[in-house]
C-alpha cells in the first residue's frame, strides 16, 4: 500500500508489529494454560484423595481436642506435643443472627450499619459546568490515542 507520507508508513508498520506481538502472546498463553491444565488434571487424581483425608483428619483433631480438652489442655491454652501444637481458646462473640441489619434500621442505629459510599462518575458526565465547579471539579479535554487491529491480523 502507498502511504502519503513516512509517518503514516510507520504507524501501519507499527500495527502490523502489535498484530504479530499480540498473535505470538495468545499462542504462548494457550500452549501454556493447555499444559497446566493437563499438569492439573494429572497430579488431580493424586491431591483430591488427600485432600478429603486431610479434612477428615483435622475434623477429627477438633472432635478429639473438643471432647477431651480438660484432659488435653488441663486449665491452659496451649498444650504442646511432639508433632506440633493444639491451641484453645475462648471468645465472646455476637452471634449473627438473620434480620438484625432490618432491627438496627428500625431502632436507628445507624452506628452499626455499614454504608459503603462513592462518587458515580458517570452521573457527574451528564451534569452541567455549574454544578460540577459547585461541588470541586470541572469538565476538561483529555487525548486519548488509541488502536483497533482488522480482524485476523
Amino acid at each position: 500500500m502507498k502511504y502519503p507520507t513516512p509517518d503514516h508508513a510507520r504507524a501501519d508498520e507499527l500495527l502490523r508489529l502489535i498484530a504479530e506481538t499480540e498473535r505470538r502472546i495468545n499462542d504462548i498463553t494457550a500452549q501454556a494454560n493447555a499444559e497446566i491444565a493437563e499438569v492439573k488434571t494429572r497430579h488431580a487424581e493424586k491431591l483430591d484423595p488427600l485432600s478429603g483425608v486431610l479434612k477428615d483428619l483435622e475434623r477429627e483433631l477438633r472432635s478429639h481436642m473438643k471432647q477431651h480438652q480438660d484432659v488435653l489442655f488441663d486449665g491452659k491454652d496451649r498444650a504442646d506435643f511432639e508433632h506440633g501444637a493444639l491451641l484453645y481458646r475462648l471468645e465472646r462473640r455476637v452471634k449473627r443472627a438473620r434480620g438484625v441489619l432490618q432491627k438496627l434500621e428500625e431502632h436507628g442505629f445507624e452506628d452499626a450499619i455499614k454504608i459503603a459510599k462513592s462518587v458515580d462518575w458517570d452521573a457527574l458526565e451528564s451534569w452541567p459546568v455549574e454544578r460540577l465547579v459547585l461541588v470541586g471539579t470541572e469538565r476538561v479535554q483529555k487525548e486519548s490515542f488509541e488502536y483497533e487491529l482488522r480482524a485476523g491480523e
